[in-house]
């Protein structure tokens, strides 16, 4: 249930837990003053799943920063014109990049 700022004539803002369904207040529930729903400007959405967090970002980037450190790795075998080295790390890092899954 959202929860619904009013104004009163007499004293205030003040909030009030209604159902969607529910008609606004036209009377303080504190006053009996004259009472108006007024549009807030802070409205309190969760979001639930992966993707919303600051913190799942962060997981991917680092993710991401893991594979291409142990990708350096492999490509430096390359430069280096060491194949079979090359062969070794690259299977060394399809390894753990599948166990970081």
């Amino acid at each position: 249930m959202p929860i619904y700022e009013y104004r009163c004539d007499k004293c205030g803002k003040f909030e009030k837990l209604q159902k969607f369904s529910e008609e606004p207040l036209k009377i303080c529930p504190t006053c009996g003053g004259n009472a108006e729903r007024i549009i807030s400007k802070n409205v309190g959405i969760v979001f639930k799943g992966p993707g919303f967090y600051a913190t799942d970002s962060k997981q991917i980037e680092d993710r991401a920063r893991a594979i291409n450190k142990e990708r350096q790795k492999d490509n430096q075998a390359l430069l280096d014109g060491d194949v079979k080295g090359y062969v070794k790390q690259s299977e060394s890092t399809d390894k753990k990049i599948s166990e970081m899954n």
